[in-house]
């Protein structure tokens, strides 16, 4: 059987502003992202988005849609990692400005494409914002110096 890793993130609207909420990460992968977070052994999807949300910006989220999925095989870990993307503008509570992950503010979508994104985030974008992509998948080529294609699908 194989070993995966569950991930998650979300992408959370401000249905008055229509700014989203995005996190600067400094830790293990840097940039601006949406926040999330690993999926707990024996934790539920859904709460497991709903607990990283709240840790790492002080927003308790309501109600969460499933909008798509992050994949790749990690050969150094001989893991598959799968990160559930999730959306909502369906919120309560006041943003912690900065935690030990990160700035945490509110952004229009016209300032994100301009900002400092997290590595191939700007692919993953088209995930959370067109319907009819599902999934960004990365692919081994075969040469392992370099970098992993990636894809965008359709179903």
């Amino acid at each position: 059987m194989e070993n995966v890793k569950l991930m998650n993130m979300c992408r959370i609207v401000d249905p008055n502003t229509k700014k989203v909420l995005v996190q600067e990460r400094v830790k293990s992968w840097q940039g601006i992202a949406f926040p999330g977070g690993k999926i707990e052994i024996g934790e539920s999807i859904v709460p497991s988005i709903k607990r990283e949300v709240y840790e790492e910006t002080g927003l308790k989220l309501n109600t969460v849609k499933i909008c798509g999925v992050k994949d790749w095989y990690d050969k150094k870990e001989k893991e598959r990692q799968l990160i559930i993307l999730f959306t909502s503008d369906d919120y309560s509570g006041e943003i912690i400005p900065e935690t030990s992950e990160g700035k945490v503010y509110w952004i229009s979508e016209t300032e994100l494409k301009a900002a400092k994104l997290a590595d191939d985030f700007d692919k993953l974008l088209e995930v959370f914002k067109k319907e009819e992509i599902n999934e960004m998948v990365y692919e081994d080529n075969g040469n392992l110096d370099e970098k992993l294609r990636w894809d965008l699908i359709l179903y």
